[in-house]
């Protein structure tokens, strides 16, 4: 379908050609037409990798990925991405090029040590932040699966009941930084859900139907589609009362990475420094 409208959609056959594929899938010409521009919208290329190719491997690093996870007692959250189809319950039908996952920071040494047994590689990379500056991301890949790259973002537990992210990155001037951003007790209660869900047997954690919602709120067509999968299963009330919440929440604060207990950590790495000059 995807190479017969992009090839030959010019074509003087192109119309009988069409009805042969609807009569052979007993649909409509109509829906051939829509589910087309569906692929395009969603940026859904056959000839670049099948979709249930792409759905095997993704699936596939998500088992074991949490199954390090578990065995090792690493606090995670799992957030967008296949997020919103397993929440509902439902299959994947898009292409999925990387998992992302929120881990706690003093698991993170842990990690980077006992990855390597379970197959997976931990790696420190530089990426643009928007606004001229640089950011130190955390990724992760399974075997040699190098085009579905595990993201992780990084927090740690307040003694109040938040949650602090950290994104860590450097300025124009090549100084360290990190912005805290801040996630009040209310906040981290109703986005960090702490019951488990199950998939092929495995449990794993995640963000809840709530948070995703709002993580996905924009314009990207593949979020729009998204909170379409999943929008059935959302709270309403959980949802007012977490948008609500953000209202009042303490905005996000810069500082000197000296300060910040892991900066050592994230960037104590030879080959970000070389990254960076190259840039």
């Amino acid at each position: 379908l995807y190479n017969l409208y992009s090839n030959v959609k010019n074509d003087s056959n192109f119309r009988s050609q069409l009805e042969l594929i609807a009569n052979c899938y007993k649909v409509s010409i109509d829906y051939l037409h829509t589910r087309y521009l569906w692929l395009v919208e969603m940026n859904i290329n056959p000839n670049f990798c099948h979709l249930d190719e792409n759905h095997t491997l993704i699936y596939k690093i998500f088992d074991a990925y949490n199954k390090m996870l578990n065995e090792n007692n690493i606090e995670y959250y799992y957030t967008s991405g296949i997020l919103a189809y397993l929440l509902a319950e439902k299959e994947l039908e898009r292409y999925h090029h990387d998992l992302d996952v929120f881990i706690n920071m003093e698991n993170l040494r842990k990690l980077e040590q006992i990855c390597n047994s379970y197959g997976f590689s931990f790696e420190r990379k530089i990426g643009d932040r928007g606004d001229g500056t640089k950011r130190v991301m955390l990724k992760m890949y399974y075997q040699d699966i190098i085009d579905i790259p595990i993201t992780v973002f990084m927090y740690v537990r307040e003694k109040d009941g938040s949650i602090l992210q950290k994104d860590y990155f450097f300025n124009e001037c090549q100084e360290e930084l990190v912005e805290y951003i801040h996630n009040s007790p209310v906040i981290s209660k109703l986005s960090f859900s702490e019951t488990p869900k199950i998939h092929n047997n495995i449990r794993y954690y995640s963000i809840t139907p709530e948070a995703l919602f709002l993580c996905k709120t924009g314009n990207r067509p593949k979020d729009i589609y998204d909170c379409t999968v999943f929008k059935d299963i959302v709270d309403m009330e959980k949802l007012k009362k977490l948008t609500a919440a953000f209202k009042n929440n303490l905005p996000n604060n810069v500082v000197d990475a000296k300060v910040d207990e892991f900066s050592k950590f994230i960037f104590n790495d030879r080959g970000i420094k070389k990254e960076l000059i190259k840039l």
